[in-house]
């Protein structure tokens, strides 16, 4: 799981069905049709951080939002639930078991399983076999020095790295030691030649750690010489794919069709293999299209555009995607649509805080429009929480309240409270609040929500320990946002813009 290609190892407690048949009443649901709260949330159960009575309107002007270039496409492609369900049999029933038997034959050897799973892995389908690729994968690692051992082959050892670090196995960049030069230190001319082993060698340096220099010079190196290659079509078509967006900051279904019609075209192909990619990713695009409709209908008849005096990013297509892009597996449905959700209210939110303060007190002291937007959020919660409870899965929704509290509280609240006040923040300062309203620690929490075959306690300590990888993520997004929005920000005055005073 990851925002594209990533390493594969989320702790998992059970098998489950392709993908989760939900209860869960959000799509699209009666009550938020209803104008008062169903009932008025405690200082204790609620996640609200409302506006002082006095303090309600903010002088800055509004950001003006363009709606979504998107539109509503998603409601002319025909979804057939006759269709979604023959394809799953199919794929359950023939696809499968063909391809486990492929990964445990005892007639294939190792580094022919190695390269197998990185097909799978290439046409999106390796999330049906992880129980046993792990296995394999377990046991040949530990026996990694002697299938590296006089291997010359680029694109072998390049697999071998890929795959080997994509599920947490750290295979030592040193491997690729024996193909540079022994007097100058520099890649081979010979290497130059192997085009196949230079397209994979470049992919597999995007799994670089710090300080691996190697696979700096790696990558370098064949980016230079794959820009002028001159090769059969549908091998270039893909190195030109590759080189402008490298699959490793993709999404991965995306990346999965584009591969499809290379491996289609490839001279030595597995048709079964083939069969099985195209029909997996038929399954996932009807799965997709299925629920953005539900999710754009919900939203529709929430329609918040109507109820509040501002522009936001109405942007439910897009998260939509967006969720794609952490889980592509079917079974993650229930996840991908609680994340959508969350994240789509969290959106206006953000967009709202410019214009209240938050006080838990003053809730009924809310202009409606606030307390609309309040309920809705409220009422997702609840939702979710009863789902949550009813899968026998607790551990995840007071985390989450936490963690909504916090970004309004230590995020939202100290920003409005300084383009009121006209306080310049130091950059130290503003970062210790901009890494909160970046809000990868809330994204962390809404992504784990709905993974139900995963371990909650694992993944709730691993998150309540902040990782050091969330917070630079935190850090990285919160200055190119910053740097992408500058010049928008600046045209509505103080606010945002205050930082450059902070830098210059």
């Amino acid at each position: 799981m990851s925002m594209s290609f990533g390493p594969k190892i989320i702790p998992r407690t059970n098998k489950v069905t392709l993908y989760h048949k939900t209860k869960l009443s959000l799509l699209p649901r009666p009550l938020l049709q209803n104008q008062t709260l169903p009932r008025k949330p405690t200082k204790q159960d609620s996640f609200y951080v409302m506006a002082t009575s006095n303090d309600l309107e903010s002088t800055r002007p509004l950001a003006q939002f363009a709606p979504t270039f998107l539109g509503d496409h998603q409601f002319s492609v025909p979804v057939n639930d006759y269709e979604i369900d023959a394809i799953e049999h199919e794929i359950e029933s023939v696809m499968k078991p063909c391809v486990r038997d492929m990964l445990i034959s005892f007639h294939t050897c190792t580094k022919d399983k190695i390269r197998l799973i990185h097909l799978l892995i290439s046409l999106a389908i390796s999330h049906y076999f992880e129980n046993e690729i792990e296995e394999i994968l377990n046991k040949a690692f530990g026996e990694l020095e002697i299938l590296t051992d006089n291997e010359d082959d680029l694109e072998t050892i390049s697999i071998m790295f890929e795959v080997f670090r994509l599920y947490g196995h750290k295979m030592p960049c040193d491997v690729f030691k024996r193909f540079k030069g022994e007097h100058d230190g520099k890649f081979k001319e010979s290497v130059v030649g192997d085009v196949r082993g230079m397209l994979q060698l470049y992919q597999a340096s995007y799994l670089k750690t710090k300080d691996e220099d190697i696979m700096e010079e790696a990558r370098s190196f064949t980016r230079t010489h794959l820009a002028v290659t001159t090769t059969h079509p549908h091998l270039s078509k893909l190195i030109q794919h590759v080189l402008y967006i490298p699959r490793y900051r993709c999404i991965e279904i995306a990346v999965a069709r584009e591969y499809i019609s290379f491996y289609k075209e490839e001279e030595h192909h597995e048709e079964k293999l083939l069969k099985f990619a195209k029909l997996n990713f038929s399954y996932c695009q009807l799965h997709y299209i299925k629920k953005l409709k539900a999710l754009t209908k919900w939203w529709k008849e929430i329609d918040l555009a109507s109820k509040l005096p501002y522009t936001f990013r109405d942007r439910i297509a897009e998260y939509g995607l967006g969720m794609v892009g952490i889980y592509l597996e079917p079974r993650y449905s229930l996840a991908r649509v609680i994340c959508t959700l969350i994240s789509m209210i969290m959106t206006v939110v953000d967009d709202t805080y410019g214009c209240i303060w938050w006080d838990i007190e003053a809730i009924e002291d809310l202009p409606s429009y606030v307390q609309i937007i309040f309920r809705n959020l409220w009422e997702i919660i609840q939702d979710i929480e009863r789902e949550m409870s009813s899968l026998g899965r607790h551990c995840g929704v007071k985390p989450t309240i936490d963690e909504i509290k916090s970004l309004t509280k230590e995020g939202y609240l100290e920003i409005a409270k300084w383009a009121r006040t006209g306080h310049v923040p130091s950059f130290e300062e503003y970062m210790e609040v901009g890494v909160v309203t970046a809000a990868m620690d809330d994204m962390t929490l809404y992504i784990f929500l709905g993974m139900e075959d995963c371990d909650e306690k694992i993944m709730y300590e691993w998150v309540a320990s902040k990782p050091e990888f969330i917070h630079a993520f935190n850090v990285v997004l919160r200055l190119t946002n910053d740097i992408a929005t500058f010049e928008e920000e600046l045209k509505r005055g103080p606010g945002k813009w205050q930082m450059e005073s902070t830098v210059t």
